[in-house]
């Protein structure tokens, strides 16, 4: 039994944009028994989203008819019941046709007319029904099983559960074979994932895996058409392209850049799939936590906001992103950390980039900031422990215009062995700007040459980076 999730009603981006393909409305014919007088909805996914298209009201006989003549994009649709209970559609070549069921099992009911791709799609539906009740049934009883020391009970059900999902698969593959030109053929083989014939072996009779992961990323796009935007409107783009960036490739920015670089260029032919992808992935790296990331960023824009190439943005939208990006671009890891001359408690000026050793912290601070209370502590004494077997200096930076409280919290946290300054006695640019400091504590990590080597990490991580980093440092003139 299907249930609608409750991001059904999410508005975002996305929700009124106009599709590439000029594609004709649509009439579907819609009879639920045992329910009346009441609303139903015409949904349809967008990426990972889901969003209500049209509504009807059932009459007294529980019929009712979705009708536009607007330009509509295809894709897979469903109908939506007030218990949230729902079925999918198709919505493609055939746009005038009729379905039915019943509130009690919506999919196990459905019957369609006038529409060999939906007759095709409520049978499919049906059949995967069916077997996912069957594996719901083997599920229980495996994870009861699988920790004990019954091997042969746990191979038995696995290999009911491994059959089941093989009917599955042996059903689709005879469904496109049948019905090569079905949109659902499409879906069936974006959905397939990569499989080498056979696994080559290792010269000590193992198998090669890296071989296998070679094979697996190279031929992830074979099935995909980056040029058909009916798949934006399906739950399978999206998590293709998620689980490509997220989990497939290397998790290192440089080959992140490389790929976004493909990808961009092979969905460029269709505007709407460009234009969705150009988002996902501008997000994705704009927001993400993992550090390194921004400079992916960074390179989306310059490749595509800077071009102009960002159609559907306004421009100054496009304006503020390029701006965004500018700011981040100093401190990306690998740049020289930009040059701060600031005035510290004994009122001379101590350049940054003039402060020697082999690394240095430098740290955003606050006196009235909360973090700030609890992470210096914990600064001063890593730092204790650490001065007298490495050559590390600590540059730390206030962020407040009191020099009275300024000194007194240098004073009551013990910070006498840092170098203490003052943010906003400059004579040399805004820290704010130069390191995109907009709320504290924030730290980075710097070589000898004033590379940063790492930024924003809690102070409790700053010892176990440093160590890993010594081990694998990001330039070769540090090995």
């Amino acid at each position: 039994m299907n249930k609608i999730i409750p991001a059904i009603l999410i508005i975002c981006l996305f929700a009124g944009s106009a599709f590439s393909q000029n594609m004709p409305g649509y009439e579907i014919d819609v009879k639920v028994r045992n329910l009346k007088d009441t609303s139903v909805f015409l949904g349809y996914y967008f990426g990972k989203y889901q969003y209500i298209r049209d509504t009807v009201q059932l009459d007294a006989n529980g019929t009712a008819t979705f009708e536009t003549r607007d330009t509509v994009g295809g894709g897979i649709y469903f109908i939506v019941l007030p218990s949230r209970k729902y079925f999918e559609i198709l919505l493609d070549r055939e746009r005038k046709f009729s379905v039915e069921c019943d509130t009690g099992d919506v999919v196990a009911t459905l019957k369609v007319k006038g529409s060999k791709d939906n007759e095709a799609f409520a049978e499919y539906q049906q059949y995967i029904s069916v077997k996912g009740k069957e594996l719901d049934e083997w599920m229980p009883v495996y994870n009861r099983l699988k920790d004990g020391e019954d091997q042969d009970s746990i191979d038995l059900v696995s290999d009911k559960m491994t059959a089941i999902n093989e009917e599955v698969m042996d059903f689709k593959e005879k469904f496109m074979k049948k019905n090569p030109e079905s949109f659902l053929t499409t879906v069936f083989l974006a959905s397939k994932e990569p499989e080498m014939d056979e696994t080559p072996l290792k010269p000590d009779g193992t198998k090669d895996s890296v071989a296998e992961y070679q094979y697996y990323k190279s031929h992830y796009w074979d099935n995909i058409d980056l040029t058909d935007d009916r798949l934006l409107r399906t739950p399978v783009l999206n998590n293709k392209i998620e689980q490509y960036f997220n989990k497939v490739i290397a998790q290192i920015p440089d080959t992140i850049m490389k790929e976004v670089d493909v990808i961009i260029e092979k969905a460029r032919p269709n505007k709407e799939v460009f234009k969705y992808i150009v988002w996902y992935l501008t997000h994705n790296y704009e927001t993400s936590h993992v550090m390194g990331f921004d400079a992916v960023f960074v390179h989306i824009v310059d490749s595509v906001y800077r071009k102009g190439d960002a159609f559907w943005v306004s421009e100054n939208v496009n304006k503020k992103i390029i701006e965004r990006a500018d700011k981040l671009k100093p401190t990306l890891i690998g740049n020289v950390a930009p040059n701060l001359i600031l005035l510290n408690t004994e009122n001379k000026l101590v350049p940054l980039h003039a402060v020697p050793g082999e690394y240095m912290i430098i740290y955003f601070w606050s006196y009235d900031c909360g973090h700030c209370a609890k992470e210096t502590p914990l600064l001063v004494k890593y730092y204790r422990e650490v001065k007298d077997t490495m050559d590390m200096m600590v540059y730390a930076v206030c962020t407040d215009t009191s020099l009275t409280q300024w000194k007194n919290y240098i004073e009551e946290k013990d910070m006498g062995d840092f170098i203490n300054v003052n943010g906003t006695r400059s004579a040399l640019g805004n820290f704010h700007d130069l390191y995109d400091i907009y709320s504290t504590p924030v730290v980075y990590l710097v070589d000898r040459k004033k590379r940063i080597i790492a930024k924003r990490i809690p102070v409790e991580t700053i010892g176990t980076y440093l160590g890993h980093y010594m081990k694998n440092p990001l330039f070769k003139d540090e090995e």
